[in-house]
């Protein structure tokens, strides 16, 4: 894993389209197909609005980074070269039980989000703001995702599949864990930065650590045995 080793690793892309099934799912509106079913004109002309901005607003940066796992107690996950409490909860354990390494990542779509949301407030357009919001929350998801499966196909080179993914702020797991993820993978050098309620900025920004272990991901293996 000698190209994994090398410490933090940049990413710049971009989102790929949501279809507008995604799309509308993101928005609270799951028992539609299409933009157009929405039966309130203003609705539909605020969603409209908002994925137009969404979809100028697609490119992403990230960073990661991978470590071996190396020790395991009742609450926590030890990980090489990372601060002893980063993996500190007994849900990374449950979790990431049988895991060998773990990926880090930390996403953002970037400063841009946060303007023009601003702006919108700013102006009282607030349907139009509520649905780019929940757009931006759907878009740095799938970023994350993306770079997910780029680690989980190296990974794969070397006989390593996904047992799961978690992320601060979920169950037991504090937000404040934050702080280690973004200074194991140098987050800073992306503009991420968390503030003194260990919320990250820019606001459109996600960390997450995947675990693996020897074998293929959790669900191949699932579906390779039945």
């Amino acid at each position: 894993m000698r190209l994994l080793r090398r410490g933090p690793v940049i990413i710049v892309d971009s989102v790929p389209q949501p279809t507008e099934r995604d799309i509308l799912r993101a928005l609270g509106i799951p028992h539609l197909h299409h933009i157009a079913d929405v039966a309130e004109s203003g609705v539909r002309k605020a969603i409209d609005l908002a994925l137009r901005r969404a979809l100028e607003m697609t490119s992403f940066q990230a960073v990661f980074r991978t470590a071996e796992v190396v020790d395991q107690t009742a609450d926590r996950l030890i990980v090489a070269d990372a601060h002893p409490q980063m993996l500190c909860s007994p849900t990374f354990v449950r979790r990431f039980e049988t895991a060998t390494e773990v990926a880090v990542l930390a996403v953002t779509l970037g400063q841009t989000w946060d303007d023009v949301l601003d702006d919108l407030g700013r102006r009282g357009e607030a349907a139009e703001a509520w649905f780019l919001d929940a757009l931006g929350v759907h878009l740095v998801d799938r970023a994350s995702r993306r770079i997910e499966e780029r680690v989980a196909q190296d990974m794969a080179r070397e006989g390593l599949g996904r047992i799961g993914r978690y992320r601060p702020g979920y169950g037991d797991v504090p937000l404040g864990l934050q702080r280690h993820f973004c200074d194991f993978v140098e987050a800073s050098r992306i503009g991420i930065e968390p503030n003194e309620a260990m919320s990250l900025w820019p606001r459109k920004s996600v960390t997450t650590v995947v675990g693996f272990r020897p074998g293929l991901d959790e669900d191949e293996s699932e579906t390779s045995s039945t």
